[in-house]
């Protein structure tokens, strides 16, 4: 049971969160968290847009990176929630924890954010109502609303950003962790899958979404490709199945590299991407590589590594001869 007593501004909040829900103190989100690499930073990008809310009346919004008076009034509300977390808990032993334990900001991972951001080490971008700080996004690992204003369409603003950033810094795959289980139907509007049976780092549950990079052809030649990747223990295999395999026609640059129509990318969702990945690339129906994805003899057909280290080729390069 919720506790009553409390000041105004207090009441006002607990209504709010009691409505909308958010996480435990965990290394996750109000509605998610990355496992992916935090320190990539948001790439420069600001946004400003005048939109309407659900009753049509004029929005104003920013997404800005912080400063320290935008980091002290997040500060701010988010007490505001510890002490309503605080205060619930307290009513709930007293009752003989008869109920559901009351839901939790992220005060409890405020300091480590605020460290790491203030040593230049993460960048957290604030998003900006009517010049008021209104929710923060901690690169992909922790995103939170102001509980009184949620359910109101800023965690999307915000999700929409870090999915933005995330496609302009080069990535792949966007992996985030989802914490509490409430909010998962939230991340699977915006895209993202979620893998039931797996779990994340910070212990919310895994999810990711594809990030396509598609690429348009001229009038260059035609030529067949096939691109395997297979797991370690896959790969001794006498019939070793990958477990991704893009295929179909590229183009013949003047170089003599094919350009992919897609971007090819070693990620397997079920498992977490620190095995010893193989990749195998095809042209013209003839093998021309077989090898560790993070060898430089793959890095000379076209490897590359994203800012979420995950192994990716868009285009293979000229050497035609098998290895």
């Amino acid at each position: 049971m919720w506790p009553e007593a409390l000041d105004p501004l207090l009441s006002k909040y607990l209504k709010a969160d009691a409505r909308s829900g958010s996480s435990r103190c965990e290394a996750a989100s109000d509605t998610g968290s990355s496992q992916g690499a935090r320190r990539h930073g948001m790439g420069g990008i600001n946004i400003s847009r005048n939109e309407q809310d659900a009753t049509g009346v004029p929005m104003e919004y920013e997404i800005v990176p912080a400063t320290e008076a935008t980091m002290a009034e997040v500060e701010a509300w988010l007490d505001v929630e510890e002490s309503i977390y605080k205060t619930a808990i307290e009513a709930l032993e007293a009752e003989g924890y008869v109920g559901d334990e009351p839901p939790r900001g992220f005060r409890c991972n405020w300091d480590s954010v605020k460290r790491t951001w203030s040593e230049g080490n993460a960048r957290v971008d604030i998003l900006m109502v009517e010049g008021h700080a209104v929710g923060f996004l901690d690169g992909t690992d922790i995103l939170e609303i102001r509980p009184d204003l949620r359910r109101e369409g800023y965690g999307r603003l915000l999700a929409d950003f870090m999915v933005d950033v995330a496609h302009n810094e080069g990535r792949s795959v966007l992996e985030i962790e989802i914490a509490p289980w409430t909010v998962e139907p939230f991340w699977k509007r915006m895209g993202f899958t979620v893998v039931p049976d797996r779990r994340g780092s910070g212990g919310g549950i895994y999810a990711y979404r594809i990030l396509h990079k598609v690429y348009s052809f001229s009038d260059g030649e035609r030529v067949s490709f096939s691109i395997q990747f297979y797991s370690e223990h896959e790969r001794y295999r006498e019939n070793p199945k990958p477990f991704s395999r893009f295929s179909g026609m590229g183009e013949r640059l003047s170089d003599g590299s094919v350009q992919l129509p897609e971007r090819a990318f070693c990620f397997e969702p079920i498992h977490s991407q620190h095995g010893d990945y193989f990749v195998s690339i095809e042209l013209g129906g003839e093998t021309i590589h077989f090898d560790k994805v993070k060898y430089e003899t793959s890095k000379a057909k076209g490897i590359r590594l994203d800012a979420g280290y995950t192994y990716f080729i868009d285009r293979i390069t000229p050497q035609s001869s098998p290895d």
